[in-house]
């Protein structure tokens, strides 16, 4: 489906807040930073000098243009047939993804190129989300040392997630991610890390009145609590949260004001900042940074592409 500029800014207005919904106080401007060379072996994105496939209109199963107009079917095999591998290799996307089962990476570049077309992005910005997704490198060290978890122990998929309790996009974020869980019991675990916000009075307060409560070993019903007043958060709120969970409350008040629990809280908002967060949620999926819409469908495709589905 093609849209008019106006109506496609909208939808990418809208998607923004994937990762970014609640913006740092004092904005950081990114250093302009080169392009990584590609291999010699590899064809750079976007370079449209390579021969298309001969049967360029044949898709391996599971991806759908049943959304797709005639414009928008010929933008989708213009930029499956120019970009290249997902896995780094020297054929077009396409081919990847239908001759190279090695490269599963390939088949949810082709769902994704789909999807994009589908909400109006161009070309280039199809480009760029690629390089986002499939291109970027991982984060694989991230620390969720005493982290509170969600989800199976030993599950093969790990999502860590940066948020301020006075974000609404944040609140948006945790049904979302429980839901999350709930569908991939096996699967999928969820880190949960605090990035309060310069400009969200109450939000540091709050984290350390959770931290405190996770030493308690009540973390989750003291974060959901917080979560269902986060427009009205304040001190008063945070102690009537700890008594309603049956929190020790002479403890979780010499926790909560403690430089034990300050220190947790600035550990993982230096962890943010050490990662580049501009805002929150920010959630990363295996170490990728995830950059699409906050929509379950969106999610899950990640996912299951971790999962080699």
């Amino acid at each position: 489906m093609h849209l008019p500029p106006a109506r496609r800014g909208l939808l990418c207005a809208a998607a923004f807040i994937a990762a970014c919904g609640c913006a740092r106080h004092t904005a950081r401007v990114p250093t302009a930073q080169a392009a990584p060379a590609a291999p010699p072996s590899v064809r750079p994105a976007g370079d449209r000098s390579l021969p298309p496939s001969a049967d360029d209109h044949s898709l391996p199963p599971g991806v759908d243009l049943s959304k797709l107009d005639d414009f928008g079917r010929k933008v989708f095999f213009r930029v499956v047939r120019s970009e290249s591998s997902a896995c780094g290799k020297g054929e077009s996307l396409l081919d990847s993804a239908k001759h190279d089962g090695a490269c599963r990476a390939s088949f949810y570049a082709l769902r994704y190129v789909a999807r994009l077309v589908d909400s109006g992005y161009t070309d280039s910005e199809i480009a760029e989300k690629l390089v986002k997704r499939f291109r970027s490198g991982r984060h694989p060290h991230i620390d969720v040392s005493g982290a509170p978890v969600k989800g199976n122990p030993s599950a093969r998929v790990t999502v860590v997630e940066f948020v301020d309790y006075e974000c609404p996009h944040c609140r948006h974020a945790q049904e979302l991610l429980h839901r999350l869980v709930e569908e991939y019991p096996d699967d999928a675990k969820v880190y949960y890390k605090h990035y309060p916000l310069t400009s969200h009075p109450n939000s540091r307060l709050a984290a350390e009145a959770a931290v405190a409560a996770h030493k308690q070993g009540k973390f989750w019903p003291y974060n959901e609590g917080v979560w269902a007043v986060s427009a009205n958060l304040g001190p008063a709120l945070l102690e009537k949260i700890a008594k309603e969970v049956g929190l020790d409350m002479a403890r979780w008040r010499a926790d909560k004001d403690s430089d034990a629990v300050r220190e947790r809280v600035q550990d993982d908002k230096s962890d943010g900042d050490g990662l580049g967060l501009q805002g929150t949620p920010t959630i990363y999926i295996n170490g990728r940074k995830y950059d699409d819409p906050l929509e379950s469908s969106s999610l899950k495709d990640w996912i299951d592409e971790e999962l080699g589905r």
